[in-house]
This record gives C-alpha cells, sequence and structure tokens, in this order.
C-alpha cells in the first residue's frame, strides 16, 4: 500500500480527506487494511500454548417458563 505524507490546516478537513480515501477502497483493500492493523492482535504469544478441554456435560435441561410444554426430542447420535 502506498503512504502519502499530506498537511491539512484543520482537524475536520483531514477527517473529509480520511473519508474521501476510504470511499476509493475497494473490500480487498478493506480487508487487507483490516488485517495489517489487526496483526499484532492476532500473533502467537511467545511461551505460551492453546489449550483445549473437553468437557462432559451432563444432562441438558429446558426451561418452560411460559408454560409451552416443550417436548422433548430422542438424543441425537451427535450428542453420544
Amino acid at each position: 500500500m502506498e503512504r502519502i505524507i499530506r498537511s491539512f490546516d484543520s482537524y475536520s478537513a483531514a477527517d473529509e480527506a480520511v473519508r474521501q480515501d476510504d470511499n476509493l477502497l475497494d473490500c480487498q483493500q478493506r480487508f487487507a487494511a483490516f488485517m495489517q492493523l489487526m496483526e499484532p492482535v492476532y500473533e502467537d504469544a511467545p511461551g505460551f500454548q492453546r489449550v483445549y478441554r473437553v468437557d462432559d456435560f451432563q444432562q441438558r435441561t429446558v426451561r418452560d417458563d411460559w408454560g409451552l410444554c416443550v417436548q422433548f426430542i430422542s438424543e441425537s447420535k451427535i450428542d453420544r
């Protein structure tokens, strides 16, 4: 991405120039700029690892606050 230095007489003129520049960007350019800004956030932190955990969930309960007489559906194969 090309970088240009410009100076303005007022903050409102600078804000208007930023809005005009943003309107000229297409979706790919917007996404590339966003990813460049977010890169430090998404980087791997040295010394840390991702930890995954598997929980054994108990029987699901369904609240029926409005008295709709919720009917239970048999357990699917995915839930087993």
